[in-house]
């Protein structure tokens, strides 16, 4: 039995593009030029590979530090507040100790996040509304 799929993947990449355009259209009234799908097919391969690549590291970051931070937020905490300030904690001073223990404190009382604020706002407007020009 012969598919969609199967005339599709014969159809030259502009008439493709447009038969993607037609399907994102009738799917929620999207209206996508299919200039857009056509540059998405044309992308090089390589291209894509190194987006996937990019992902599955990305993940071993993420998981890496999901176990760090459930080990011991403090510490954790402490070491990323490290890296921002540049210091490094094998040849840590007195008072860069007790500024970490403070802040740390402050940081646990207010029940802060990581990030600053605007980043993940952004993160959360591009998220939802695309990037804006």
């Amino acid at each position: 039995m012969k598919t969609v799929y199967d005339d599709f993947s014969k159809l030259p990449i502009s008439k493709m593009a447009q038969q993607i355009s037609n399907m994102t259209y009738n799917f929620k009234k999207t209206n996508v030029p299919p200039i857009h799908y056509k540059k998405m097919l044309s992308t090089n391969i390589e291209e894509v590979v190194e987006e996937n690549i990019a992902i599955n590291l990305i993940n071993i970051y993420y998981n890496t530090l999901k176990t760090l931070l459930d080990e011991n937020p403090k510490w954790f905490m402490q070491a990323l507040l490290c890296l921002d300030e540049k210091v490094k904690p094998n040849t840590i001073k007195a008072n860069e100790f007790h500024a970490l223990e403070k802040t740390y404190q402050k940081f646990f009382e207010d029940k802060s996040t990581f990030l600053k604020s605007k980043y993940s706002d952004m993160f959360r407007t591009i998220k939802v509304s695309g990037e804006k020009k």
